[in-house]
């Protein structure tokens, strides 16, 4: 959609889901093995094809998805029970020094990753590099994981795809008010910027600029909770009812006792 960019992931993550449940329906317990070929050849694919690296929607934007999707379903097949269990182990005991240092260093090399790699082939290594973070963060051992745990961190992240969705939107619109206020008052709210290497227009340097931002990251929070809750209801109401007549149905079944030898 010409009007909201990251709308393309949806259509992508779609068909994905879809190739999975196939996949793993067709595959059974082998079905990590064309996960692996996906994690393999969709990066090579990538480097060969691209012409904007990483940054693929419309045209690779399905590679792309596969190739992260993969990652994550290779790492949930062989990780997860190891990772449940000393995850259980670790947030028990409390947050360790050394899973702190790990977690602290595992956010630099992702700063400097995305600050290095943003622009060239090198970006494409980025699923690698948060599936690592993400193992390294699904075992919560550290300070920085305990902080993510917290009220406000965990509203976050159960808004983070609708911000995702919404950000841009909202950002654009409020790119526009501020720039009919420019217009008016020259309070040096908008300025010009250089994005993917073209010129476009964005909030200014100064400190208006600032608090435009400021106001923009506020307004995009609370427009992604008005979605969430409106797609939330709306799918609750759709999947509640199909969900409590299974969950009823296989409750009407007779238990199979297996007598314990």
């Amino acid at each position: 959609m010409t009007w909201n960019a990251p709308s393309w992931s949806i259509s992508a993550e779609f068909f994905a889901y879809l190739l999975f449940a196939g996949v793993v329906f067709v595959a059974g317990a082998r079905a990590w093995i064309w996960f692996v070929a996906a994690a393999v050849t969709a990066p090579l694919f990538l480097l060969g094809f691209s012409t904007h690296h990483m940054d693929v929607s419309y045209d690779f934007g399905f590679i792309r998805c596969l190739y992260g999707f993969s990652l994550g379903a290779l790492l949930a097949w062989f990780q997860h029970d190891s990772i449940a269990g000393a995850r259980q182990v670790l947030v028990a005991n409390g947050p360790r020094l050394s899973w702190t240092l790990a977690e602290i260093v595992m956010v630099a090399v992702i700063v400097l990753f995305v600050s290095l790699a943003g622009d060239n082939d090198a970006g494409i290594a980025a699923p690698l590099v948060f599936a690592l973070a993400l193992f390294l963060f699904a075992h919560e051992g550290g300070w920085i994981s305990a902080l993510l745990r917290t009220p406000f961190m965990l509203t976050l992240g159960a808004l983070s795809y609708s911000i995702y969705m919404v950000h841009i939107f909202v950002q654009a619109r409020l790119i526009n008010v501020a720039g009919l206020v420019e217009r008016k008052l020259g309070l040096g709210l908008i300025g010009d910027i250089v994005l993917r290497g073209e010129p476009a227009t964005g909030f200014g340097a100064s400190w208006t600029g600032t608090v435009t931002i400021v106001v923009m990251l506020a307004a995009t929070i609370a427009a992604s909770w008005v979605t969430w809750h409106l797609g939330r209801n709306a799918c609750n109401g759709l999947v509640s009812p199909v969900v409590e007549a299974h969950l009823t149905h296989i409750a009407g079944q007779p238990r199979v006792h297996v007598a314990q030898k």
